[in-house]
């Protein structure tokens, strides 16, 4: 086991996860924006990337809630340790 304490819960931030989703429908806005003629930001305001855009708000308060699920198993098991833990020895 490391002795490193764990100062937070595994897995992406919210920050984190949210700028990935940007990059990510970032990266397919363009790919339609490319096949359609259009551009980027007329794609990302389309109907399907808001829709794409709103349910992945969900999907990302899911993977935080699993993140902090695992993060307590971790704990209880020993596995990771606490601030308090490291400095109790």
């Amino acid at each position: 086991m490391d002795d490193q304490p764990a100062t937070e819960m595994l897995g992406m931030s919210e920050p984190e996860l949210y700028a990935y989703l940007s990059d990510l429908l970032h990266e397919e806005a363009a790919e339609a924006a490319e096949r359609a003629g259009t551009d980027v930001a007329r794609e990302l305001a389309s109907p399907g990337f808001a829709a794409a855009e709103a349910s992945s708000t969900y999907a990302i308060k899911l993977v935080l809630a699993n993140n902090a699920y695992l993060t307590r198993q971790l704990l209880d098991l020993g596995v990771l340790r606490t601030p308090e833990d490291v400095e109790q020895g």
